[in-house]
C-alpha cells in the first residue's frame, strides 16, 4: 500500500527529482510495507516525511549556494587527499595492482619501443641537417606500357651533371654513393663502410665539420680526384682516440693511400641512417666502378639530393627535372628515357621508393596501438568488476557526505596511478625491445642514442595519462553513483544487464583485436616462409662470393712489370680453380663479372633484323661474363642447348647463352639455338646463341621480369671487377678460412679476401617481412596472454558475483556439469563473438597489407581458421579454473552468507 502511494506521489514530482531520489523513497516504502504490525499512524507519519522530502532536498541545495566558494589551497588539498585514497587503496590490494600494471606495462612498452624507432626512422631524419624540410633526395619512376611502375633512386653520373647545370628548382644539387670497402692491408685489414660524396654535399646538408675541413671540388675533380677522407667521429675515436693530430695523417681505404682532412661531427651520417666510418671523393668510386662513368647512361649506382630553390614546391620540381632528364637524355633505354622525376624528404616516412620497411613500420605502430587496446579494454573490464565489490564503500562514502565528483576524482586517480605504473615498468620493457630490435632488424641502422630517450619519456607519460583516462573513465563514473539504499545492504550484489553487457562487449573488444593481430602474424610467416622458398634460379645459400683487395698496381714501376702483373691478375683466378675446386667440402667453382645480386652490366643488344630490342619493365637485358661452370656453381639449369666449355672464350667464337625469358621475347615462338645476336652499341658481329638457362632474379626478391644473357669469359670488353664463386656441398659452415689462406698464400699482393655466402646478400631483402613477422607474433601472443588472462579474470569476478544465484540453482537441482557447462557456454559465446568481428576487421584490412604479402591472400581461410581455432581453445582453457570454483560452491554456505 505504501509503496503503491509512494509511486503516485512520484508522478507528481519533476522527472529529475524522480531520477535522482526515486529509487530511494520505492526502497524505504517496501522497507515500511514489510515492516509487522503496519499502525495508521506510522503510515500517516511516513507519507508526511516523504511529502516533506522534496522541501528538505531544495533548502540543502540553498545552502549549498550559500556556502563560500572553496580557495585554491584547500582545492589542492583536497586533490592531494583524493591521490593519498588512491595510494592507500591500491596498497591494500597489492596484487590487483601488480597485476594490472603488468598488463599495462606490456602496452604502454611496446608502444615506447615503437616510438623510438619510428621517431629515428620515419620522424626525425638524418642529424645535423640545415632546414631538412627543404633537402629532398630524387627518385626515377618508370611505366612501362601495359606494366606496373617501379620507382628507384639510383641514378648515373650522368644524370647529377646534367641536373646540377641546369636545374632552377635546386639551389643546390649533390650526389653520393654508400658502400662497403676495405681499411689498411695484410693481417689487420678490416671490412668498413665508406660514403662517395660530391664536394657540394656537406654545404647543402649544412653540417660543418668537428674538426678539419671537408672536400673541396678540386678533390673531386673529374680530371683527377685527389685520395683524402673525412672520418666519423666514431671512427675518430676508435682509430685515433680523438686525437687532433690525426688530421694530416693517412688510412688505407680499397689499398689505396687516403689523407685524412677532416672529422664529421657525432651522429652524423650523411643524408640516410645507416653507419658510415669515413667519407671520400665521389669521383674516386666513380672511375673505379665505371671507366666510362660520364657517359655511361646505364651505370645507375649514384644517389642524388637537391635543396630547394626559395619558393619552389615538391611538385614544381618534379615536373621541372622530369624535362630536363628526358630532353638531355641521349641512351638507348625507352623506359628510362620516359622517366618521371620526382623528389621526396629524406625521412623515409616520406620517401618516394614506396620502401617495404616504412609499410611495415607503420603497420607495426599499429600493432602496438591495438596490444594497448587489447590491455585498456582487459584493466578496463577488471576495474568494472572491481567496482562492484566496492559499491557498499563507495555507498558509505557518499552516505557520510562525499559527493558525487569527489568519487569520480578519485576513482580517476587510482585509474591514473595504475597507468602511471604501467609506464614505469614499460620503460623497462621498451628498453629491452628497443635493444633487441636495434641489434636483430634494424643493425644497418646508426643508432647514436639510447632506445629510451628524453623524446620517448615524454611520450610514454602522456600515453600513460591518457591510458589511464581511458581506462578509468567509464568505471569511474557507472562506480560514483552508488544507490544508497540497495548499497549500504549487506549481501546486495549488482548483477545489472547493463554493466553486464558492457562487460561482455569488452571481451568481445579484446578477443577481435587479438584476432586481428594473429591473422597478421599468419600472414606474414606464410609470405616469409613463401620468400624463403622461392625459386630464384640459384641456390644462394650454397654459393660462396669471394671478391679480393690487391696492392695498388701505381707501387710497380710503369712499363713491362707492371703490364705484367695486370694481366697477372686478369688470369688470377682462372689459374686458381682447380686448386678451389680440390678444397673439402667444394663441389664446383667458376668466375663471374655479373651476377645477380652483384654488380650488373648491360649492353645494348638486338636481332640483326630488328632495329630494337623488345623491352620489359626492368630494361636492357643483364650480362655476365663468365667461366665454363658457372651454371653448376651456381646451380642454374640449362633448359635447351649447351653451357660453355674450355673451347669458349678469348679468340674464339662469339657465343652466348640467353635466359628463358629473353628467348622468350627476343624470339617469340621459334627455337632461340643458333640464333644471331648483336651485343654491343653498333656492333655488326654475330654472337650465336649455344643455349637457354632458367630464369633468375637479378637484385632483388621481388621485381618484374627480367631478361640475361651470358658470354664467355675474355669476350667481355670494358668490364671490370670478377669474383670467385665456390658451391659447397653444406650451406654451414662455410670454409671461410681456407678460402682466405689459398688465396693469400696464392698471390702476396692480395691485403684483403671478402668471403660471404650469396644468401647473405638476400637476408637483407628479407628484413620487412621477418620484422613483420616478428612483431606480429610477439604482439599476438602478448595479446593472446593478456586477453586469456583478462577472460580469466573477468570471469572469475563475475563467478563470484553470481555465487547467490549459483548456490540457488545448485539448490534447486542444477547439476555441478550444468553450471560447468553454462559458464564455459557463455564464455565461448562471447569470444566467438570475437572471433567473427576480428575476423572482418582483418579481412576488410587486408586490402591495406596486401602489397606485403607474398604467395597469400589477406583472405586465406587457413590462417583465419586456425587463428579463430586458436582464441576459443585459449578461451575455453581460461574459463576452465573459474567454472571448476562455480561448480564447487555451496548451496547452503551461499545462501546463508547472503
Amino acid at each position: 500500500m505504501i509503496e503503491r502511494l509512494f509511486r503516485l506521489l512520484l508522478r507528481l514530482t519533476p522527472r529529475r527529482f524522480r531520477d535522482e531520489f526515486g529509487t530511494d523513497l520505492l526502497a524505504t516504502a517496501r522497507e515500511v510495507d514489510a515492516e509487522r504490525p503496519r499502525t495508521i499512524g506510522r503510515t500517516i507519519r511516513a507519507v508526511a516525511d516523504a511529502a516533506a522530502m522534496p522541501l528538505a532536498v531544495r533548502a540543502d541545495l540553498r545552502r549549498q549556494r550559500r556556502r563560500p566558494r572553496v580557495g585554491r589551497g584547500a582545492s589542492l588539498r583536497a586533490l592531494a587527499g583524493d591521490a593519498r585514497f588512491a595510494v592507500r587503496s591500491l596498497a591494500h590490494e597489492p596484487g590487483f595492482t601488480l597485476f594490472v600494471c603488468a598488463t599495462l606495462a606490456l602496452g604502454i612498452g611496446a608502444n615506447a619501443a615503437m616510438f623510438g624507432l619510428a621517431d629515428r626512422l620515419l620522424l626525425s631524419g638524418p642529424a645535423h641537417v640545415r632546414d631538412a624540410r627543404r633537402v629532398v633526395r630524387l627518385y626515377s619512376t618508370q611505366q612501362p606500357d601495359g606494366m606496373r611502375a617501379f620507382t628507384s633512386p639510383a641514378f648515373g653520373y650522368v644524370t647529377y651533371d646534367l641536373l646540377r647545370q641546369r636545374s632552377r628548382a635546386f639551389s643546390e644539387v649533390a650526389s653520393y654513393a654508400i658502400g662497403n670497402a676495405v681499411e689498411g692491408r695484410g693481417a689487420s685489414a678490416r671490412p668498413i663502410r665508406v660514403g662517395y660524396a660530391s664536394a657540394e654535399l656537406f654545404a647543402l646538408l649544412g653540417v660543418t665539420p668537428l674538426r678539419g675541413r671537408f672536400l673541396t671540388p678540386a678533390e673531386d675533380s673529374v680530371a683527377g680526384a685527389e685520395r683524402v677522407a673525412v672520418l666519423s667521429y666514431s671512427t675518430w675515436q676508435s682509430w685515433f682516440a680523438g686525437d687532433d693530430s690525426a688530421i694530416g695523417r693517412t688510412v688505407v681505404v680499397n689499398d689505396e693511400t687516403h689523407v685524412v682532412i677532416g672529422v664529421a661531427p657525432r651522429a652524423f651520417t650523411g643524408p640516410e641512417l645507416g653507419r658510415v666510418d669515413l667519407w671520400a671523393p665521389m669521383t674516386v668510386l666513380s672511375a673505379r666502378v665505371t671507366p666510362n662513368f660520364t657517359t655511361a647512361w646505364n651505370a645507375q649506382w649514384l644517389k642524388i639530393v637537391g635543396r630547394l630553390a626559395p619558393g619552389v614546391t615538391p611538385e614544381a620540381a618534379g615536373t621541372e627535372l622530369t624535362s630536363i632528364y628526358r630532353r638531355g637524355y641521349t641512351g638507348d633505354d625507352g623506359p628510362a628515357a620516359n622517366a618521371r622525376l620526382s623528389v621526396a624528404s629524406l625521412r623515409a616516412g616520406e620517401s618516394g621508393s614506396d620502401a617495404a620497411e616504412v609499410h611495415v613500420l607503420r603497420w607495426l605502430t599499429g600493432v602496438t596501438l591495438a596490444v594497448l587496446l587489447i590491455a585498456c579494454a582487459n584493466v578496463t573490464n577488471l576495474l568494472l568488476a572491481r567496482g562492484v565489490r566496492r559499491s557498499r564503500d563507495l555507498a558509505i562514502r557518499a552516505a557520510l557526505g562525499a559527493s558525487r565528483a569527489r568519487l569520480l576524482r578519485m576513482l580517476l586517480f587510482e585509474a591514473i596511478g595504475l597507468a602511471q605504473g604501467g609506464a614505469l615498468l614499460g620503460l623497462a620493457i621498451a628498453q629491452l625491445i628497443g635493444d633487441t630490435a636495434r641489434r636483430t632488424l634494424f643493425s644497418a641502422v646508426e643508432w647514436t642514442g639510447p632506445p629510451v630517450d628524453r623524446r620517448v619519456l615524454v611520450v610514454s607519460g602522456l600515453v600513460a595519462l591518457v591510458t589511464g583516462v581511458l581506462i578509468g573513465l567509464v568505471p569511474a563514473v557507472r562506480a560514483s553513483r552508488p544507490w544508497l539504499a540497495s548499497g549500504l545492504k549487506p549481501g546486495e550484489r549488482e548483477g545489472g544487464a547493463r554493466r553486464s553487457k558492457l562487460r561482455t562487449s569488452l571481451m568481445v573488444v579484446q578477443a577481435a583485436l587479438s584476432v586481428v593481430l594473429l591473422v597478421g602474424a599468419g600472414l606474414f610467416i606464410k609470405s616469409l616462409w613463401h620468400l624463403s622458398t622461392m625459386d630464384l634460379g640459384f641456390d644462394p645459400d650454397r654459393v660462396i662470393v669471394v671478391d679480393v683487395n690487391r696492392g695498388s698496381l701505381s707501387e710497380i714501376p710503369d712499363g713491362p712489370m707492371r703490364e705484367a702483373a695486370r694481366a697477372s691478375r686478369r688470369t688470377f683466378y682462372n689459374d686458381l680453380l682447380d686448386r678451389v675446386r680440390a678444397l673439402p667440402r667444394v663441389e664446383a667453382a667458376s668466375v663471374a663479372t655479373g651476377m645477380p645480386f652483384g654488380y650488373r652490366f648491360t649492353l645494348p643488344v638486338r636481332r640483326p633484323d630488328r632495329p630494337e630490342m623488345p623491352r620489359l619493365p626492368s630494361g636492357l637485358p643483364s650480362l655476365g661474363a663468365v667461366t665454363p661452370g658457372y651454371f653448376d656453381t651456381m646451380g642454374t639449369a640449362i633448359v635447351r642447348g649447351r653451357a660453355f666449355s674450355d673451347r669458349d672464350g678469348p679468340g674464339t667464337e662469339p657465343v652466348a647463352i640467353v635466359s628463358e625469358r629473353m628467348a622468350g621475347t627476343v624470339w617469340p615462338d621459334e627455337n632461340p639455338i643458333g640464333k644471331c645476336l648483336l651485343v654491343g652499341q653498333g656492333s655488326s658481329t654475330c654472337t650465336r646463341v649455344v643455349g637457354v638457362a632458367e630464369d633468375t632474379h637479378r637484385s632483388r626478391l621481388l621485381e618484374p621480369p627480367v631478361m640475361h644473357y651470358y658470354i664467355p669469359a675474355g669476350q667481355e670488353v670494358g668490364f671490370s671487377g670478377p669474383v670467385l664463386l665456390v658451391r659447397v656441398a653444406t650451406a654451414s659452415p662455410p670454409p671461410f678460412a681456407d678460402l682466405r689462406r689459398l688465396l693469400t698464400e696464392a698471390d702476396r699482393t692480395i691485403t684483403y679476401v671478402r668471403a660471404e655466402t650469396l644468401q647473405s646478400r638476400i637476408d637483407p631483402q628479407m628484413q620487412p617481412w621477418q620484422l613483420g613477422a616478428s612483431v606480429f607474433t610477439l604482439s599476438g601472443v602478448l595479446a593472446l596472454v593478456v586477453a586469456g588472462i583478462g577472460i580469466y579474470s573477468v570471469m572469475s569476478y563475475l563467478i563470484a558475483d553470481r555465487r547467490r544465484e549459483i548456490g540457488v540453482r545448485l539448490a534447486l537441482g542444477a547439476r555441478p556439469v550444468d553450471i560447468v557447462g553454462l559458464v564455459l557456454r557463455g564464455s565461448l559465446v562471447t569470444a566467438l563473438a570475437g572471433v567473427l568481428a576480428g575476423e572482418v576487421i582483418a579481412v576488410a584490412l587486408g586490402r591495406f597489407v596486401e602489397p606485403l604479402l607474398v604467395g597469400t591472400s589477406a583472405r586465406d581461410p587457413f590462417v583465419l581458421g586456425a587463428t579463430g581455432a586458436l582464441l576459443l581453445a585459449v578461451a575455453g582453457a581460461a574459463t576452465l579454473g573459474p567454472a571448476r570454483r562455480a561448480r564447487s560452491v555451496d548451496p547452503v554456505g551461499a545462501l546463508r552468507a547472503e
